[in-house]
């Protein structure tokens, strides 16, 4: 019997996490450290180097519905597993060099330069069919033994030899590995099944794409705060081709949208929202819209007795945004460390995989309850959103680069509190406040 070192039930992140972690290991071989056993049962012999195992339910290339925007932080994991170079090759992904935001009171800020050759880009779009497929085969390449069609029915812990038996679907084919790793996306059954995540998706997500040459749109990537959406948004993002992704992201918080609505927002955007509408033009062709769901904000436990929850199924996901890909992939690169000492030291006890939970909640979960108080002010005072881009309007380019970076996650959402932006957004928020009041006067002086 093959003894697998790993076994994930994946989406892409844990074949991020299995490229880094065969790039970065210094282990060559399972003699190199002692692998310890609560008892002498265990009868499987462990063969030299890692042995990881991913296992996907369906066939590459096959899709997830997401908006497909990708930002730095996994862009500087995708160049360091050599899979961004391979999409900009063969003209898979698209660099977003100029971006714009659309504000609740129709303010806009574009921002952007061309990308100088070797500069990482703040954001490209990739389809996650495209994406996914390169990662997969990408760790394949290196190693890793991919399995397609493999869905998961069951899993199981033997605590006495301390080994998972994982059960395919339909089959009575079984596999056995040291470390479970969960990563089966938002709805996170297997996780559910375990008893780790207790509670269900709290949000969607929609997609759909515009045909190339059928649309208007001549920027790269814009983000749409409409008012009654929010605290959701909605966003056009260019992709190779001209073609177009345009998705809506709902976000927990108001009673008016909410996931069983989304259909409705998703058209209602295209027709009343007249930024999107002027940007699709008359005669766009679309596909038909794909929906996903969202877990937002992490879950309280990702870890158990030699078991990790990475990605989406953890939970990994920004509750002001809504994006989980960076977060994901950084989940991924963390876990991947952890595993690297785990294995070395052969302690997988819930005690020691609970390190995981506490190194990605510390590098960026802990900053998501600071995301869902900034979502739920947006809701409720949509002027915050006005004062923001007008502060963008105002302010240099190294005061946009940083907002940025607050917006995808490269900095905690707290940094927002800095007087930098503070004093800032408060300043245009007088200022905005002061210049409707103003005019709302003028009218009424007009009417009488």
């Amino acid at each position: 019997m093959t003894l697998f070192e790993t076994i994930c039930v994946m989406t892409a992140t844990f074949a991020a996490v299995y490229i880094y972690l065969t790039k970065n290991s210094n282990r060559k071989s399972v003699e190199d450290f002692p692998i310890r056993f609560s008892n002498d049962k265990n009868k499987v012999k462990t063969q030299k180097g890692w042995k990881v195992l991913l296992l996907e339910k369906k066939k590459f290339p096959r899709d997830k519905y997401c908006g497909d925007a990708v930002c730095r932080t996994a862009i500087e994991i995708l160049i360091d597993m050599g899979v961004y170079q391979h999409l900009i090759k063969e003209n898979k992904a698209h660099v977003m060099e100029y971006r714009s935001l659309c504000s609740p009171g129709g303010l806009s800020y574009i921002w952007g330069r061309p990308i100088k050759f070797g500069e990482i880009p703040v954001a490209i779009a990739c389809k996650r069919i495209l994406l996914d497929e390169s990662i997969a085969m990408a760790a394949k390449r290196m190693g890793a033994d991919l399995k397609e069609n493999w869905p998961v029915t069951e899993t199981k812990f033997d605590e006495d030899t301390g080994l998972w038996t994982v059960y395919k679907y339909g089959t009575t084919d079984t596999l056995t590995s040291r470390v479970l790793v969960c990563s089966d996306g938002a709805p996170s059954r297997l996780a559910t099944k375990l008893g780790l995540v207790t509670r269900p998706p709290d949000s969607t997500c929609s997609r759909t794409y515009v045909e190339g040459g059928t649309h208007r749109f001549d920027a790269d990537g814009v983000v749409f705060y409409n008012k009654e959406l929010l605290p959701g948004y909605s966003a056009l993002f260019r992709h190779p081709n001209d073609e177009l992704s345009f998705s809506v992201n709902v976000i927990p918080g108001n009673p008016k949208v909410v996931p069983e609505k989304l259909d409705y927002w998703h058209n209602w955007l295209m027709k009343k929202d007249q930024n999107i509408s002027r940007a699709l033009g008359d005669n766009f062709k679309m596909e038909k819209m794909k929906t996903a769901s969202l877990r937002l904000g992490g879950e309280k436990r990702t870890y158990d007795d030699h078991v990790l929850v990475v990605g989406d199924a953890a939970g990994m996901t920004d509750p002001m945004t809504g994006e989980g890909i960076h977060h994901a992939m950084e989940g991924g690169k963390i876990a991947a460390i952890f595993l690297d000492e785990a294995l070395n030291h052969g302690n997988y006890d819930a005690e020691c995989m609970k390190i995981f939970h506490q190194r990605w909640m510390s590098k960026f979960g802990d900053d998501f309850k600071w995301s869902m108080v900034f979502s739920q002010m947006l809701y409720r005072f949509p002027i915050l959103l006005d004062a923001s881009t007008a502060a963008l309007q105002r302010k240099s380019d190294k005061f946009v680069a940083k907002w940025a970076d607050i917006m995808t996650g490269r900095l905690p959402k707290i940094y927002m509190l800095k007087p930098e932006f503070s004093f800032t957004i408060i300043y245009e928020l007088v200022r905005l406040t002061l210049h409707r009041l103003k005019g709302s006067n003028g009218k009424q002086k007009k009417a009488e």
